[in-house]
């Protein structure tokens, strides 16, 4: 791929690419980006790469409380790809960078295998604890902690309300009793895991 100048760079991740370009001008930003799209275009062009261009979106991030005025399209083979939010590699981006969308759908897929496993994962099951907390290492944590790393600039309450989830999931996990709180339910994890024999 065509090497970006000292304004942009490239992040990769499998078959997704990000090209981040920096600046406080809006109008320099936007001519950054349209110069190394010129230069990805003849590039794909002679390498004979095809990109699926409805897939890619411009967004411009600014920071808390500064307002500016929107600048020109970033085309893409000649199609405006500016936006307000998009997707990539299953993380949802806003313009705010406030990750409230992202948390909310992590919280959706999470409910969602959370009532999958919900016959397995409840009070009258027969299912040892290690077995329930296994399920739960397994097949709901992978959901929770993905590009996790990503919320430290998210707001303290759109990460308790992940805190609070996770609390419920583990209390269904290990059946833990209604007098335990949420603040020692990995303490009663660890209990359960040192007293419990069974496999």
């Amino acid at each position: 791929m065509p090497s970006p100048s000292h304004h942009v760079e490239l992040a990769l991740y499998a078959d997704d690419t990000a090209i981040i370009a920096t600046s406080r001008k809006p109008t320099l930003l936007v001519r950054y980006l349209e110069s190394y799209l010129n230069d990805l275009q003849r590039w794909l062009s002679e390498w004979r790469f095809a990109i699926n261009v409805s897939k890619s979106t411009a967004i411009i991030f600014a920071r808390a409380g500064r307002r500016f005025i929107q600048p020109g399209p970033v085309t893409l083979r000649g199609t405006n790809r500016m936006g307000r939010q998009n997707s990539l590699s299953g993380v949802t981006l806003d313009t705010r960078l406030t990750w409230s969308l992202n948390i909310n759908q992590v919280r959706k897929r999470t409910a969602k295998r959370m009532g999958m496993l919900g016959p397995l994962l409840n009070r009258k099951s027969d299912l040892s604890v290690r077995n329930g907390i296994l399920l739960y290492k397994q097949l709901i944590r992978p959901i929770m902690n993905y590009a996790c790393p990503a919320w430290r600039s998210s707001v303290r309450s759109h990460v308790r309300r992940l805190q609070v989830l996770q609390s419920k999931c583990l209390r269904l996990a290990t059946s833990a009793p209604w007098y335990v709180t949420g603040r020692y339910t990995r303490t009663w994890v660890f209990r359960c895991l040192s007293t419990t024999s069974e496999p």
